[in-house]
């Protein structure tokens, strides 16, 4: 694999900033100088990584992972160092002249499926631009649907002349491979078309690819208004979320998501402007899906149908969102209405008030236990805020906890004092981020150790302390960490642990070490008399090393002539440690 220069390296490091690399990948709070997000390299329910934007590192305190922008890219991605550097380069738009440069990966043996979907959808898409796809164009049109959503969405048009069959066959594609992903069906060795006059909206995987089509009649009668590609070996949907690719640049500007039902409902929002908004295709949220909508951001808006399977699926997204402590915000909608209905027959004005107000999934909760509530029996108004106060626990904002208690003493006539003395009868959930990384015991000479490494990555001078007193260190890591901080101090001519974790590349078992030392929080400021003394510590481990190391061979040995060679030195040193 051709090596990327350092100095190339540190060149795309200086040009980027972690937070926003990361952020791509997850959602950030701030949080005084760092951001925090849940960790992706462990089971996190809690942020625990740390991104410091002054020294361009990450760092969880629960797993320990760590290290800078291409470190993470590298382990998230499960890339290689070059691809990682190769990939920020392009997006600070330096390119590099290496064999190796980042190309997105693609599973070669499902080529052949996401082909036979973009070739079918140029077909579609030419035949909606002809004369033939006028009443299509005009049925769109009246929906509002104008010829810019119809390009950005890729919206085409199937005939009934089985034409992607005969395509496909003639583009050199297997018949099979066409039933197995949904283009096509057989009947008595006859091929056809699965897809006919309809409209095509073509289904994307979360990278962009088509993987699938709905198709909507138009001009004519049918018991079935939509025929949607059957699940396949690239269509699950359970995996995917309709417009995520989109949504990825969408949501960086709103800092929030919407999350609705059809693939309509997004294209609907589209046409008022809306377009962080991302459809789970009918299926309820899965584990897959709250994963790739934490990734989007930590601002959740659910907006369902409004019936009531609407809100059975607004009360399991709740369940699977609060599962990695998302809590989302609740649009129900009036009259039964699907937000694409919604916006068509009530107005985007209506529908932008719901967005702008929409109710915490606290209030959602309640409203949904008080229509389940007799009011007029006093154990089921007990039961009813009993499990009311499991919700008023969790509230965190002080206004809005007393706001709602208010309103639940004035609802069921129970005192305040009741209710809260029931919220703290709860226990209450640590959620402090907590460092659980492993501590070991550590003896002074390893201290001295790495005492001494922390202040050769603050002060060329203590490099040069180090260069003219010790020849190694006792710890292997630490060893081999000073002989790179010499390196670099060599060919640079200064220290900086920014720059010298550049230099350390894809190197994370002393990338880790590295930081977790940087840590230590010493007092900036050193005099030489004690670096002195972390010297002079380190030499008396070297040397009761060596006498320790001495003794078991002597024990070993059998040659007499060895043997007493072996306890000559072992002389001197004992000598050496009485001085």
């Amino acid at each position: 694999m051709e090596k990327i220069p350092y100095n190339t390296i540190l060149d795309i490091s200086k040009k980027v900033n972690i937070v926003d690399i990361i952020s791509e990948y997850l959602p950030l709070e701030k949080k005084g100088k760092n951001y925090f997000a849940i960790c992706p390299f462990h089971d996190d329910h809690n942020p625990s990584l740390s991104i410091s934007p002054e020294k361009q590192i990450y760092t969880c305190f629960v797993c320990g992972e760590s290290g800078n922008v291409f470190n993470f890219v590298k382990n998230y991605e499960k890339i290689s160092f070059t691809e990682a550097v190769s990939k920020i380069a392009l997006k600070v738009g330096i390119s590099l002249d290496v064999k190796t440069s980042y190309k997105p990966k693609i599973d070669d043996k499902n080529n052949k499926y996401y082909d036979m979907f973009l070739l079918a959808s140029k077909l579609y898409k030419n035949n909606i631009k002809t004369k033939y796809g006028k009443e299509a164009t005009e049925y769109l049109h009246k929906r509002s649907i104008t010829d810019d959503i119809i390009d950005e969405f890729d919206i085409g048009l199937s005939f009934d002349d089985n034409a992607v069959s005969k395509l496909l066959e003639k583009k050199g594609f297997s018949k099979d491979d066409a039933i197995d992903i949904g283009l096509c069906g057989n009947t008595d060795n006859y091929t056809y078309d699965i897809f006919r006059n309809r409209i095509m909206f073509p289904l994307y995987d979360n990278d962009g690819k088509i993987v699938g089509f709905s198709g909507r009649i138009y001009n004519e009668l049918s018991d079935n208004k939509y025929v949607n590609s059957k699940e396949s070996k690239i269509f699950k949907k359970g995996n995917l979320l309709y417009n995520y690719h989109r949504a990825l640049k969408n949501t960086k500007d709103t800092n929030s998501i919407i999350i609705v039902e059809g693939f309509m409902d997004v294209i609907r929002l589209y046409t008022i402007g809306i377009k962080n908004v991302v459809a789970t295709m009918g299926t309820a949220i899965t584990k897959e899906h709250a994963s790739l909508i934490r990734r989007l951001s930590k601002n959740v808006i659910l907006c369902f149908d409004g019936d009531k399977a609407g809100e059975k699926a607004t009360i399991s997204a709740l369940k699977e969102l609060e599962k990695i402590d998302l809590s989302p915000k609740i649009i129900r909608l009036e009259d039964n209405l699907d937000p694409d209905d919604y916006i068509i027959k009530k107005g985007e004005k209506n529908f932008l008030n719901h967005l702008n107000n929409p109710m915490s999934s606290i209030s959602f909760k309640l409203d949904i236990d008080k229509r389940n509530t007799d009011f007029n029996d006093y154990k089921e108004v007990s039961n009813y805020l009993k499990e009311v106060s499991k919700e008023l626990e969790k509230i965190d904002d002080k206004v809005v906890y007393e706001l709602t208690v208010k309103k639940l003493s004035r609802e069921t006539g129970v005192d305040i004092d009741t209710i809260n003395s029931l919220v703290k009868s709860i226990p209450k959930e640590e959620r402090k981020i907590i460092d659980k990384r492993k501590t070991t015991y550590k003896n002074k000479y390893i201290k001295a150790e790495e005492y001494l490494i922390y202040y050769m990555l603050k002060s060329t001078n203590v490099i040069n302390i180090y260069e003219n007193n010790i020849s190694y260190l006792t710890n292997r890591n630490l060893s081999k960490i000073a002989n790179k901080i010499l390196d670099f101090y060599y060919k640079n001519n200064y220290i900086s642990i920014t720059d010298f974790l550049v230099y350390l590349e894809d190197n994370d078992e002393l990338i880790k070490e590295v930081l977790r030392i940087d840590e230590l929080n010493l007092p900036y400021e050193v005099q030489k008399e004690e670096i002195m003394d972390y010297i002079k510590t380190i030499e008396e481990g070297i040397l009761k090393s060596e006498i320790s190391n001495l003794k078991s061979e002597i024990k070993t040995e059998t040659d007499v002539a060895k043997k007493i060679i072996l306890l000559e030195k072992l002389t001197k040193l004992k000598k050496k440690e009485c001085k």
